[in-house]
Formats: structure tokens, C-alpha cells, sequence
């Protein structure tokens, strides 16, 4: 068996594809205004990485008492389906075009090919949604070896089931032996939750929420700023590491490999 890492598994939007992960924010905030109850961008990054329809239940338990006030009601799952009717199409249509890889993602994949390292991954979106982003990626030469999606048979993040099913299909064990890296915090939990290590990623994912524009062009001041902030989310929610993004993952995957060399095991923090 190999020693060292075996498998990496990586989230999608905000860490491989869609820098800022800015498609799913733009398209709940669209759904709940269509619906005629507005909710900010920062209650709707709260739960980002959870299942889509599940996603949308959550923002609503949070908002709960503001729905409340306009309503006269607590919100119910009706009210959560038909927000979630108007979610879909708002996301396909934006979808394809925030589909392409962040920089450094299709050569960290290349890199791992080379390393013979396999490479799966995990969403929150569902397979329909995993059809256009893995197609676009594809393109422009970003494919991993596998990728899952949560379904009704399969409970997404913070439960571990779908980096299960991802080490099932690689063929990967122990769990020890695989590396996590996703951007929001329900990344950072399913990782732990299955007893892989795991990296959290800072400045390209949900926690800054920022366009790449906007990454290369804000006051250095800023950015630090927007970093120190993800950087204490991402580590006080269990992350072993903390990168800008992708492009920093290789050089911490090293010091991953030393530790598993020398007989380190994860934390297993069950969130």
C-alpha cells in the first residue's frame, strides 16, 4: 500500500471553480427576492456547502423571526420549496459561466496525477447542477477522478457519507490518508467528521466572498484584513491548515505527508 497521502478531496465552487463562489449567493439572493423576503448575502454564506434545498431551509430557520414580522408565520417547508423553484433557474443560468477553474487548479490536479495521488470531490450542488459545472470544467482541463453529490440517500456536508462514497470509488484507505479542502466551514466539518485531514481554504472561497477582481485590486491592508477573518472561521471550526487557495495547496500537502510519514493521524472532531 502507498504510504503518505492516497487521495485528495476537494470541494467545488469557491475553491476549484467559481472564485468567491459568488453563483450560489447570487442566485438564493435572487430566489428569496422573487419570493418577496429579502435575506443579506451574509446570511446566505452562513450555511454555504449544505445541500441546496436543505441550504434553503436553513436560511429560512435563521431568519425565522424577521419572516415572522412580515408574514404574520414561521416559515415551512412550502415556503422552502417554492424559494427553492425559484433557485434553480437562477442558478443554471449562471452556472456555465462560473463554472471555470480557479487559478492553479487544473496544474494542482496534474501535479497529483504525476504523484499518483488520486483526486476526488464533494459539492453541495445537486447531480443536474455537478452536469454543467463538471462539463465547463472540463474544458479548460480541470476533471477529477470522481465527484459526488447529496442526494436523499446520500446526507451532505457536515456528514462524512459523501467523502465515504468518494474513498469507496478511488479505492482509498485508510481514511487517514486522505486530504479535504473546501472553502466554507461545513467543508472543514465533513472532512473531520470522516477522519481525513483537513484544509480550509481563505481568500478564493465563501468566508471572504470576494470577485477575483477584487482580489487582485483591493488595498493590501484589505486583503490581509478579509484573511485574518476566514483564517479564524476556517481554523475555529477544526482546520488543520488555512491557504488562500488553491494555488498555496502542494506546499501544505508536503507537510501533510511528513506527518503521515512519521505516523500522525488526524484529529477526528466529529461537528
Amino acid at each position: 500500500m502507498q504510504t503518505g497521502i492516497q487521495g485528495v478531496i476537494c470541494d467545488w465552487a469557491g475553491t476549484t471553480v467559481d472564485f468567491g463562489s459568488l453563483s450560489p449567493v447570487a442566485a438564493f439572493a435572487e430566489a428569496f427576492d422573487r419570493f418577496g423576503f429579502s435575506v443579506s448575502f451574509e446570511e446566505i454564506r452562513t450555511f454555504m456547502g449544505m445541500l441546496k434545498f436543505d441550504h434553503t431551509q436553513a436560511i429560512l430557520e435563521l431568519t425565522k423571526e424577521r419572516f415572522s414580522e412580515q408574514f404574520g408565520r414561521f416559515p415551512d417547508e412550502k415556503d422552502a420549496r417554492a424559494i427553492y423553484a425559484y433557485f434553480e433557474p437562477a442558478l443554471f443560468d449562471v452556472l456555465a459561466s462560473h463554472s471555470v477553474p480557479i487559478k492553479g487548479a487544473v496544474a494542482f490536479a496534474e501535479t497529483l496525477k504525476k504523484r499518483s495521488i488520486k483526486l476526488g470531490s464533494t459539492t453541495g450542488y445537486t447531480a443536474s447542477m455537478m452536469d454543467v459545472v463538471t462539463r465547463e470544467a472540463a474544458k479548460h482541463g480541470y476533471k477529477p477522478d470522481c465527484y459526488v453529490s447529496p442526494s436523499a440517500y446520500l446526507p451532505g456536508r457536515p456528514h462524512p457519507f459523501m467523502i465515504y462514497k468518494n474513498a469507496i470509488e478511488l479505492e482509498i484507505y485508510p481514511l487517514s490518508s486522505i486530504v479535504k479542502i473546501g472553502d466554507t466551514l461545513s467543508d472543514i466539518r465533513e472532512g473531520l467528521n470522516a477522519g481525513c485531514w483537513s484544509i480550509g481554504v481563505a481568500l478564493s472561497g465563501n468566508e471572504t466572498g470576494i470577485s477575483h477582481d477584487a482580489y487582485e485590486h483591493l488595498p493590501k491592508s484589505v486583503l490581509d484584513e478579509k484573511r485574518r477573518q476566514a483564517k479564524e472561521k476556517l481554523e475555529n471550526a477544526g482546520a488543520h491548515y488555512v491557504i488562500d487557495g488553491i494555488w498555496d495547496a502542494l506546499e501544505v500537502l508536503e507537510r501533510i505527508e511528513e506527518k503521515i510519514k512519521n505516523g500522525e493521524k488526524p484529529c477526528r472532531i466529529h461537528a
